[in-house]
């Protein structure tokens, strides 16, 4: 819920503004407002499923060669246990410095991996969400919609890397309809009594 916060206040001062304007202006009280299932969307699209395929072969190459490393790193460490009792106490420590600095290199290349997928995500994601809101921006002006709004943000699960950012909740606003510049001076009139 925490990360509703922001948008949730956000969201709460354009309601009351809306309210406020719509109960005052009959010309806000035939605007026209349109929804997008983002999600679905994404699904459904050629768009999509293609940036589904993509992000998977990505992340599952990347995955699958950190899997093999880890994998022979368990059985190195499985090894080292055995010699326990076999071989001096120098030679073990050796073995265990030289494995644990093994391992903190795994774990630089996993971190880089992860942060490979979270780019590659995003620069997929941009390219979605940009062929979507230019969607949105023609149907908005084609049926005269004044707001095209995302029914809930998109979120798409990739196993353990998920996307660094969430769609936008509005995708098209038509600028006769954008009360900004009214909610701003009514906060500012009303803010400080």
């Amino acid at each position: 819920m925490t990360r509703f916060k922001l948008s949730g206040t956000v969201s709460s001062v354009l309601l009351a503004a809306s309210i406020l304007v719509v109960g005052t202006s009959p010309a806000m009280a035939k605007e026209k407002i349109a929804v997008v299932d983002i999600q679905q969307v994404f699904q459904k699209t050629t768009l999509g499923k293609s940036i589904q395929a993509h992000l998977k072969r990505f992340a599952d190459r990347r995955v699958s060669k950190m899997q093999a490393e880890q994998k022979s790193l368990q059985d190195e460490q499985g090894q080292i246990r055995q010699q326990v009792g076999v071989i001096s106490k120098d030679a073990l420590r050796s073995k265990e410095i030289e494995f644990q600095k093994k391992v903190q290199a795994f774990q630089k290349r996993q971190q880089k991996i992860q942060t490979e997928i979270a780019s590659e995500s995003f620069v997929e994601f941009r390219k979605f969400l940009g062929a979507v809101n230019q969607a949105s921006d023609s149907l908005g002006k084609k049926f005269n919609f004044s707001l095209v709004i995302s029914q809930h943000p998109l979120r798409v699960p990739l196993g353990p890397y998920p996307p660094p950012f969430q769609s936008p909740r509005y995708l098209y606003i038509k600028t006769d309809a954008d009360i900004t510049q009214s909610v701003i001076k009514y906060v500012n009139e009303h803010a400080s009594q």
